[in-house]
């Protein structure tokens, strides 16, 4: 396995460090702690998957990350630490994943599942407009289960679409073991019945991950149709904050902690000695400062105001 040049390697990690500690900040800023409970979707040691993709995306690309990482965007061409900061204070832009068309966001969905047909949609317009673009649907192994999306990838197959469909399996889909609703182990399989190429991939493995995903991308980009990667993680938060998680083994979680991606991942590059313990000390002081930076900005910032803006009209008033 060739190893990406230093630099990218750096840049993964700055990435996965700001993506970690802008989302603790922003849960804590908005007087949620940890145990207080309220419904929130947070996504800690999943971040690896999204910032793996992002990192091989041109900005025009269509990208709709799995839910509880929506924070990573800023890893996106096109995006910044203080879009993911507004957008998550309710500050000048709408949404936790924003629709942004021209930075190829089309927007999520509350139901899970149901984004998939509109970003084969956006892969048909960029296959018709011949523009070169590629879209990156990433959602849950629960999500995953739905019709729409095997919808999505039947007419991905059949029309050779330029989409790659990511299940990132954190091993539940709300309070439900994947082992209950899926009788193998590799997802990826799944791809097989439309005729996809196929891969596994540790999705904890930020080397791994951003490998597998370029292998998709180039492909991809080139012309060779849509493709499936079942990226294996795991959920280290419960589903919604204040779930009781009585569903989990106990000493799961203490077990999967020990994995997380964050920790592993700088290990890795200081055996490799592409970092130093001051090189990580530096990255923490400068991620401080960029988060604080743009919460101060935003800040300063109006409060949301244009939630209906753009909308189409129905034929029901107030709808």
């Amino acid at each position: 396995m060739e190893l990406p040049n230093k630099d990218t390697l750096v840049k993964l990690y700055r990435d996965l460090l700001a993506a970690r500690r802008v989302e603790s900040e922003l849960w804590t800023r908005q007087g949620n702690l940890a145990g207080s409970g309220g419904g929130a979707h947070r996504g800690p040691g999943e971040e690896v998957i999204p910032i793996a993709f992002c990192n091989n995306l041109t900005k025009t690309d269509c990208f709709m990350p799995n839910f509880r990482t929506g924070v990573c965007i800023f890893t996106k061409p096109g995006f910044t630490l203080k879009d993911v900061v507004a957008m998550s204070l309710g500050k000048a832009v709408r949404g936790e994943v924003p629709y942004t068309p021209d930075y190829g966001m089309l927007g999520g969905g509350g139901t899970l599942g149901e984004a998939s047909v509109r970003y084969i949609g956006g892969a048909a317009a960029a296959d018709m407009k011949k523009t070169g673009d590629i879209a990156v649907f990433i959602q849950g192994d629960g999500a995953s289960n739905r019709a729409p999306t095997h919808e999505a990838m039947a007419v991905a197959g059949a029309w050779q679409l330029p989409i790659i469909f990511v299940i990132q399996n954190n091993r539940y889909g709300m309070g439900t073991a994947v082992e209950k609703s899926y009788n193998i182990e590799d997802l990826s399989l799944r791809g097989v019945g439309y005729g996809f190429p196929h891969d596994r991939v540790d999705g904890n493995d930020m080397i791994a991950m951003y490998l597998t995903a370029k292998k998709h991308v180039d492909r991809c980009r080139a012309g060779g149709g849509p493709s499936l990667i079942a990226a294996d993680t795991w959920r280290l938060r419960p589903h919604f904050e204040g779930d009781a998680q009585m569903y989990r083994p106990k000493g799961e979680a203490e077990d999967w902690w020990k994995r997380e991606p964050l920790a592993r991942y700088q290990k890795e590059l200081m055996d490799l000695g592409v970092l130093t313990e001051a090189d990580v000390e530096r990255l923490e002081k400068e991620v401080a400062a960029e988060i604080q930076a743009a919460l101060d900005e935003v800040d300063k910032m109006p409060a949301i105001t244009n939630v209906y803006e753009e909308m189409e009209k129905t034929a029901i008033d107030g709808l």
